[in-house]
């Protein structure tokens, strides 16, 4: 008898098991990831305004994007203290067409990053407080006062 309810436990945990692995697994909502191989190139317009590019305007822009700090960066037109971070995050770069993956940096502010190289990395200029000329004081105001008449008498 003992090896019969034996026998009839060891059935029992083996049909329960083999529902547990048959049973549907939910599934979690999958998001579709592009391939890692696969990397979005640029348009043919930032191929074409990176291309106007001297290979030495080409190197000082890329050095600039791989080793420039915050203030570097923040002389590149339309680049902020976020883009600057933006930038030192996705680093490196092995192209300037590369810097176009980075969020908020779009066809616009790369073509300002090639005219930036183009025209030498200018400095921007500095905000400098102007000084108002010193209010001019005004002489002061003459009293007009009647010329005393004299008594007759």
């Amino acid at each position: 008898m003992k090896t019969f309810v034996y026998l009839l436990s060891i059935l029992a945990f083996s049909l329960s098991l083999s529902a547990a692995e048959t049973a549907p697994k939910k599934k979690s909502p999958a998001k579709p990831k592009a391939p890692a191989t696969e990397e979005a190139k640029p348009s043919a317009k930032v191929e074409a305004v990176a291309k106007t590019l001297t290979p030495s305007q080409r190197t000082k822009l890329l050095d600039l994007l791989n080793e420039g700090d915050d203030k570097a960066l923040m002389t590149i037109p339309n680049v902020g203290e976020t883009r600057a971070a933006a930038i030192k995050k996705a680093r490196p770069f092995a192209d300037v067409t590369n810097v176009m993956k980075v969020e908020g940096i779009g066809e616009a502010t790369f073509a300002e990053m090639v005219a930036h190289a183009k025209a030498g990395f200018p400095q921007p200029e500095k905000a400098e407080a102007k000084e108002e000329p010193a209010p001019k004081k005004k002489a002061p105001a003459k009293s007009k006062t009647t010329p005393k008449k004299k008594d007759a008498k």
